[in-house]
């Protein structure tokens, strides 16, 4: 943990491969997006996912690509939330819930940032057994521009009222999310995968990286103690 940590005050989740692993979710997933962008271009299935696959060069992430595609993300992810089901690939995830209101306990907010729509977003939590309201702040692709733009985090940084230096960032994308982050000046954490260069931290699972954080946060000076860099 780098000696100059500040006292945080907001922990950042991705949701998709942050907090579940499913191959078998992902292939339906892929495979229900080149079928949405197939309807929304007009195009046959091999012409979308060429599409999409050329777009996904310039612009890393899924959702990023829709808009050089000129497709509108919010009816896509209304489509894509239409076909897909998250809960037959995904089961609750036992103790969770309990190890983020642990965090919240000790004083920190706790957001959800994820690239997918707010409908696709609820499905995947309500198979992971997780209550939307469980989150103090949850920013999709239909408030903020899709990561890696920068968008999504300087809202959920706004809205929050703290600084990035003071916000921790779990999710498993090197480049499509925790690049952005650390470029911010906020502590990543890597979940599953390589380690990364733009990687504070490397944890083995969700909860190895939320008790990293516990540890991060209670180690850290109290309230009052950093000083202030503005």
């Amino acid at each position: 943990m780098p000696a100059s940590a500040k006292r945080f005050r907001l922990v950042i989740l991705d949701l998709d491969g942050t907090l579940y692993s499913s191959r078998s979710y992902v292939e339906e997933l892929g495979r229900a997006v080149v079928r949405v962008a197939a309807e929304m271009l007009g195009t046959g299935l091999e012409e979308a996912e060429r599409r999409l696959n050329m777009a996904k060069e310039r612009s890393i992430t899924t959702s990023a690509a829709l808009g050089l595609l000129g497709l509108d993300r919010r009816e896509f992810y209304e489509r894509l939330a239409a076909l897909v089901e998250p809960s037959k690939h995904i089961g609750p995830s036992v103790g969770l819930e309990e190890r983020v209101r642990r965090l919240k306990g000790l004083g920190l907010r706790v957001a959800l940032h994820t690239n997918a729509g707010r409908s696709l977003a609820s499905k995947v939590l309500a198979a992971l057994g997780l209550q939307p309201d469980l989150f103090d702040y949850i920013v999709t692709s239909e408030d903020a521009e899709p990561k890696p733009s920068p968008g999504g985090y300087e809202r959920l940084v706004s809205v929050a009222g703290c600084r990035p230096e003071q916000c921790i960032y779990i999710g498993d994308r090197a480049l499509a999310e925790l690049r952005t982050a650390k470029m911010m000046g906020m502590l990543t954490v890597k979940v599953g995968g390589r380690p990364s260069i733009w990687a504070d931290i490397h944890a083995s699972s969700i909860f190895e990286a939320l008790s990293v954080v516990e540890r991060a946060v209670r180690n850290a000076p109290p309230k009052g103690a950093e000083r202030d860099s503005n």
